[in-house]
């Protein structure tokens, strides 16, 4: 790692990168998301610490949330940048959203409506969630999730297909 971005500089740097500023003021606060969209303080105490990681060469790396021990993160250089996903303990991301944090708040929506799908979530409280995060790609995203259970499980049978066609139908992608 070339360069950890200060905990003072980050909001500048995420702002600048995009970021919609809901997002970035309501990291580690919202209980909906609580344990999957934490503050950075892991990060600051152990990217340190790994700063030999190969996936951080040569890298400025700038935190975004921190979620249990994984951490998502921008990585620039003087060329690129990009967001990246990866876990302590393991040189490999798991993640490389490229440049697209949409497609990055897509899938945290994703996840919220994935772990609620045994229990009963409303749209309005699905895009009360994504307006915390700054996804406004929200209730569409509820639509086309909300099918019935058998066709919802054969979907999800092909996650990754299932969720590149909706960041095309939302036009993330």
């Amino acid at each position: 790692m070339k360069k950890l971005i200060s905990k003072e500089e980050r909001i500048v740097e995420l702002l600048r990168f995009g970021f919609p500023e809901a997002f970035i003021e309501n990291i580690g606060n919202i209980p909906e998301l609580s344990g999957r969209v934490e503050n950075v303080n892991g990060a600051y105490f152990y990217l340190p610490k790994i700063s030999n990681y190969q996936i951080l060469n040569n890298q400025s790396i700038t935190p975004i949330f921190d979620s249990g021990e994984s951490f998502y993160v921008l990585a620039t250089d003087d060329n690129s940048a990009r967001i990246l996903h990866f876990e302590l303990e393991n040189d490999e991301i798991y993640t490389d959203y490229g440049k697209n944090w949409k497609l990055l708040l897509m899938d945290i929506m994703s996840t919220y409506f994935d772990d609620k799908i045994d229990d009963y979530i409303t749209v309005a409280q699905f895009v009360d969630v994504g307006s915390k995060v700054g996804f406004k790609e929200a209730e569409g995203l509820f639509k086309l999730k909300n099918l019935a259970l058998e066709d919802y499980n054969a979907k999800y049978d092909d996650h990754e297909k299932w969720r590149i066609a909706l960041a095309t139908e939302l036009g993330i992608l």
